[in-house]
């Protein structure tokens, strides 16, 4: 199932229109035993092997088992932080800064639900820097609003403020 995912996104991918969506499409929870009865890789082993895989240069390697940490980690309930953050660099590095600003929505948009301002301020402060530099300055600003509204109540730590003033240059 995850290597038709990954084939489907790679051929979405090679288009000249790429949907931000294809990286966020559910893949299967590997956390399940199998039908031998081996339990399949969990969400921190994902991320080892996207570590592995940037180590040795392999990027599409490594989106593939950062997408997989992801999914592993929504499935569980937990907040992506760490997998989303490893996605988007991939992403980036591999030019795709739509699809690595969406994900950054994503997450700003999960935390903000479970209340975790921090992790929220920072996705947006990266989502608006990707926005503005790809020139879709409208998308930007409503990030930089939110931004402002996190920073005038006063709820964000003071390494946070520092981060998302860095991206507000």
């Amino acid at each position: 199932m995850i290597r038709v995912l990954i084939a489907s996104a790679a051929v979405v991918l090679s288009s000249s229109a790429v949907s931000a969506q294809s990286f966020a499409n559910p893949v299967r929870s590997t956390s399940a035993p199998t039908a031998s009865g081996r339990a399949l890789l969990s969400s921190e082993e994902h991320i080892e092997l996207a570590r592995n895989a940037v180590a040795s240069g392999d990027f599409d390697a490594a989106r593939r088992e950062y997408l997989a940490a992801v999914t592993l980690d929504r499935a569980a309930g937990r907040l992506p932080t760490e997998s989303t953050m490893g996605l988007v660099q991939m992403l980036y590095a591999q030019s795709y800064t739509r699809e690595a600003s969406y994900m950054l929505d994503l997450l700003a948009n999960e935390a903000a639900q479970r209340a975790d301002l921090e992790t929220e301020a920072r996705a947006r402060a990266d989502a608006l820097w990707l926005k503005a530099g790809d020139g879709r300055r409208a998308q930007a600003r409503e990030d930089a609003t939110r931004l402002r509204s996190l920073i005038k109540q006063g709820v964000l730590s003071a390494d946070t403020q520092r981060y998302v003033a860095t991206r507000f240059r």
